[in-house]
């Protein structure tokens, strides 16, 4: 959501985005960081290792140094941009990407980028947790069915390994691990923001839901976005307050929430 509303108010968040309005290209160097260190998305532990290699972690910049002033990144540019810019030191228009992993990838970031703005959004652990548990089931479901649909092409198919599996991300197949997993990102997140100082805003989702167009005031104006207060209504009408503590609605989530109050309060949310 505030990806989309980024956007709207002249952020160039790269091209060929998902659905969650992540760039692909931005995407693949985090994986390939991760993959430094042997961690993933969901599994992120093995980053802290990785950090503490200086002399790695200088190659790691170095190479993405390069990549990013190179022709690769065409792919986060297109074209048109690419073609005028070459480089993304050379772009002019307010840019930048979203990807949960920068919270563990970001000191191999910043030396590149030292003028970087970050923006740190947080969400309740329960709804967190509950939406993972609830992407989870949907891809291993969908993984399950084109599987038995077609299962003679691929236990037949002489390249197997098929390049896919079918756990997708266990870690979250429970409220429980999706909560330990919100809780290793806020640690993290936590600790790059008291570096970060006054280049980092921090802020809740439910808060930007609930006076959207006072928070969206103050993440243009931490930006240096030029809005006026009409279009900074116009979009905040388009953002629902009832989406915020999601999970109230359902009984067995705020049970869930109420045996969890003391790592909730870790982090100033409550049951």
């Amino acid at each position: 959501m505030l990806a989309r509303v980024l956007q709207e108010f002249g952020v160039f968040m790269g091209r060929r985005r998902t659905r969650n309005e992540e760039c692909r290209w931005t995407n693949r160097l985090n994986y390939w960081i991760f993959s430094q260190a042997s961690a993933t998305w969901e599994r992120p532990e093995g980053m802290d290792a990785l950090l503490a290699h200086s002399e790695v972690c200088g190659l790691i910049q170095d190479y993405l140094q390069g990549v990013v002033s190179g022709p690769a990144c065409c792919r986060y540019l297109g074209p048109g941009r690419w073609l005028r810019y070459r480089s993304l030191f050379r772009v002019p228009e307010p840019w930048g990407w979203k990807d949960p992993r920068n919270t563990f990838t970001l000191p191999l970031w910043l030396p590149i980028f030292p003028r970087a703005r970050v923006i740190h959004i947080t969400r309740h652990g329960v709804d967190v947790a509950q939406s993972l548990l609830q992407r989870h089931k949907k891809a291993a479901a969908a993984a399950a069915r084109r599987y038995r649909a077609s299962r003679r092409l691929y236990v037949s198919n002489p390249m197997a390994p098929k390049h896919g599996g079918f756990a997708h991300n266990p870690r979250v197949a429970d409220l429980e691990g999706g909560l330990e997993l919100w809780e290793a990102y806020m640690s993290q997140g936590e600790k790059q923001l008291s570096e970060l100082g006054a280049q980092a805003l921090e802020l809740r989702y439910e808060d930007l839901l609930r006076d959207p167009v006072r928070y969206l005031g103050e993440i243009c104006e931490f930006l240096g976005l030029d809005t006026n207060h009409r279009e900074l209504v116009r979009v905040a009408e388009r953002c629902d307050p009832k989406k915020a503590y999601a999970y109230r609605q359902n009984e067995e989530l705020s049970g869930f929430a109420r045996s969890i109050v003391s790592r909730l309060e870790r982090f100033g949310y409550t049951a």
